[in-house]
């Protein structure tokens, strides 16, 4: 592998030198940064929590003031309700005009019956001020929470913004209301008197009602002008409900200025106090102190870069020649050399230890030589064909057994995807489905392989993403073959009897009609005519088809199945199996009654399938007593998903067949034995014990599952979840 060629800049002597150099600057410039950060965050929190103080105060007093003037109006109606109300517009008239003269923010005031009807009004501004017909208080709106109401600010023609402050007038004895008493407040020379404060050189203050509006500012034009401040920074962290805070209020004003702001909410009334310097005003300080700072650091930095450079080249030298060293043995790959220490300090102990490290991979990679010789040992005896894949699943590596079974030792399987290996050998290969066994012809023999694969951390050597096992059970394939054929054997021997009283009768039809065609022929009379002959064979005929059908099934039965599976409705071998059982069932005067819905297509067997069936309802049969019935359902169902899994619809249902009898059930302590092979509950000689053991194995084989509930002296219910294949035919 050629040597990576690295520009000057990224030698460990431009490095260190780099490192002396902005070792000696950072922290001056970060010292410098950090006491120019912590000024300009003092100054600027110094400002603000100044400003949040004013703003805190200029709120509270104005709140101070709507409360005071309510407080007024609600003393005055306190101690003269009766009179506010009455019938005499004299004293009602002398009450106001006292009030009017007494607090000098009210412009006019109206006293209003409990119908908001206007009884009396008088004005600071017009001697006759005469009460309308059907007049009526503007802007009453009480809140649950206030003793008063206040309306919405707006302004006179001259330009003064106002506000009506409303109360009740509640009877002292009955405390029941009376009416209403309204003062239309002034509250322009309030504005003026906050507006007014001096906030540095350029600061403003403003004010704005619940919505946003302005009803007051340092330039009292803006108010006139109803300047929209809904865009402001502030007033929309005001109006959204959001609590003041000292950090991040550094934004643009109106006139896209950077100022620094911040706001109070008055309470009651929803209004906020506004008050915004710009940030070149409020940092003028700070820009002083960095530029003192900045002399002293670049005076500093000078001296101590120097010297780093001096240090630098000094501590470098030893380095390279390490380097040099390094360089040597990996040219020659001679890792007995060694490089030569030149001091006692840190480079040198870093070079006797590279040394000894040296010394140690010499032994380790004699060692891994060894080892890796003993594992390719291992993979290629191990007796099971290996492969690797990558993310695609093509192949990329595999031992010499794999390599014999699939004939890979002459032709090139690099980078062959094993989907297509798989399924060369038959349409019953997939990848994707773990523990499948694969049936294929290995030198002329016909082996069982079982295909597994396991998923591989990435960052190996090879790349490979999977694993491919390949385990030969043939002999287990052939063992299990043989214990279902007997199986097989031992339930069509149960079933003999059955199948012979069957073709008894057909037999015994045809023997009658045989013995009387004798009968007549050996008499000498007249011999019977053409049509009655037709009549007897074709009675023969049927007698002889009725006889082939019930050994038909019976063969099929015991007929071997073909290897692969089939798609196939599970409604047939039921169908067929109780045909076969009708004897025995006639025997027992018992009822079979089915359950069925059409179209259960399922993939395995046909013929293992059929057994299953005939050995779970033999098993019912003879737990059954005389005159019972066995119920079996067949019938397509949901199968329940995991919360992450999705599939297609069809994918997603199951078929589910039980079968139910009435016997005796089966104790709990041989409950959980019915699945062992040899192990049965009928007498000696009525069963090899073998049924359920050699049915749960087929069932599992086609993906399913068996189940088996039983009550003991109730009954037993077996049942059968087999996945849903959709449509029939050959998959």
């Amino acid at each position: 592998m050629s040597e990576k060629r690295f520009p000057w800049w990224m030698r460990i002597k431009a490095r260190v030198l780099v490192f002396g150099v902005l070792m000696s600057a950072v922290p001056l410039l970060i010292l410098g940064l950090a006491s120019f950060t912590a000024a300009q965050t003092y100054l600027e929190e110094s400002i603000q929590k100044q400003n949040s103080e004013r703003a805190a105060l200029l709120a509270g007093q104005i709140q101070d003031f709507i409360q005071n003037n309510a407080d007024s109006l609600i003393q005055v109606t306190s101690t003269n309700a009766l009179e506010l109300v009455g019938a005499d517009p004299l004293a009602r008239e002398t009450v106001l005009g006292t009030m009017l003269r007494g607090i000098p923010y009210l412009e006019s005031l109206q006293v209003a019956d409990p119908q908001v009807q206007v009884l009396g009004k008088v004005s600071r501004r017009e001697v006759d001020y005469p009460v309308q017909a059907g007049e009526t208080l503007p802007c009453l709106d009480f809140s649950a929470t206030e003793s008063y109401s206040l309306s919405e600010v707006f302004f006179t023609v001259d330009g003064r913004p106002q506000v009506y402050l409303t109360v009740n007038i509640i009877d002292p004895q009955t405390r029941r209301n009376l009416g209403y008493l309204q003062a239309k407040t002034d509250l322009k020379a309030l504005f003026n008197k906050f507006t007014s404060i001096q906030v540095g050189q350029e600061g403003i203050i403003y004010l704005t009602d619940g919505k946003g509006k302005l009803i007051g500012h340092s330039d009292f034009s803006r108010v006139l002008s109803q300047e929209d401040m809904t865009r402001n920074p502030s007033v929309r962290n005001f109006l959204a409900g959001k609590p003041p805070s000292l950090a991040g209020n550094e934004y643009p004003n109106t006139d896209d200025t950077p100022v620094l702001g911040l706001y109070a909410p008055v309470g009651s009334p929803p209004w906020g106090v506004f008050i915004e310097q710009p940030v070149q005003e409020a940092y003028e300080p700070i820009a002083r102190f960095a530029l003192r700072v900045m002399g002293m650091m670049l005076v500093i930095i000078l001296g101590v870069t120097l010297i780093s450079i001096y240090f630098g080249l000094k501590l470098t030298q030893p380095i390279e020649n390490l380097e040099a060293g390094v360089r040597r043995i990996i040219a020659t790959e001679d890792l007995q050399a060694e490089v030569t220490q030149e001091s006692d300090d840190e480079i040198g102990r870093l070079v006797q230890a590279f040394n000894n490290l040296l010394r140690r991979l010499a032994d380790k990679t004699a060692n891994l030589q060894a080892e890796q010789e003993l594992l390719e040992t291992v993979v290629h005896g191990i007796g099971a064909g290996m492969a690797l894949l990558d993310q695609e699943k093509r192949l990329i590596w595999w031992n010499s057994l794999f390599a014999r079974w699939f004939g890979s030792e002459n032709k090139n399987f690099k980078k062959l995807a094993c989907e297509e290996l798989l399924r060369g050998e038959g349409p019953e290969s997939s990848f994707e489905e773990n523990g499948r066994v694969l049936a294929l012809e290995v030198q002329g023999d016909k082996r069982y392989l079982r295909h597994s694969y396991y998923r591989l951390s990435s960052g190996n050597p090879e790349n490979a993403a999977y694993l491919l096992l390949l385990e030969d059970v043939t002999q287990q394939v052939e063992m299990e073959a043989r214990v279902i054929q007997t199986e097989k054997m031992a339930t069509v021997g149960l079933l003999a009897s059955g199948v012979a009283h069957e073709i008894n009768n057909p037999l015994a039809i045809l023997s009658a009609h045989n013995e009387d065609l004798l009968d007549r022929l050996q008499e000498e009379g007249e011999l019977p005519g053409k049509a009655e002959i037709e009549g007897i064979l074709s009675i023969i005929a049927k007698q002889i088809e009725r006889c082939k059908q019930v050994t038909g099934r019976l063969l099929g039965y015991a007929r071997p199945g073909r290897h692969g599976p089939d798609r196939m409705d599970a409604n047939n071998a039921i169908e067929q199996t109780a045909a076969l059982l009708a004897y025995r069932l006639k025997q027992k005067k018992m009822v079979l009654i089915k359950e069925s819905e059409p179209g259960l297509w399922v993939e395995g067997d046909e013929n293992e399938w059929q057994q299953v069936v005939l050995n779970i309802l033999t098993n019912a049969i003879d737990a059954s007593a005389e005159g019972s019935q066995v119920i079996v359902r067949a019938q397509r169902v949901k199968r329940p998903l995991a919360p992450a899994e999705a599939l297609p619809i069809d994918k997603g249902d199951e078929i589910q067949i039980e079968v139910e009898d009435q016997g005796q059930g089966i104790s709990p302590q041989y409950l959980k034995k019915v699945f062992d092979p040899f192990f049965t509950t009928k007498p000696p000689g009525q069963g090899t014990g073998l049924g359920l053991f050699v049915s749960y194995g087929i069932v599992q084989k086609m993906q399913g599952k068996l189940f088996i509930e039983s009550t003991e002296g109730k009954g037993t219910t077996v049942r059968i979840n087999l996945p849903f294949q959709g449509t029939g035919g050959r998959p």
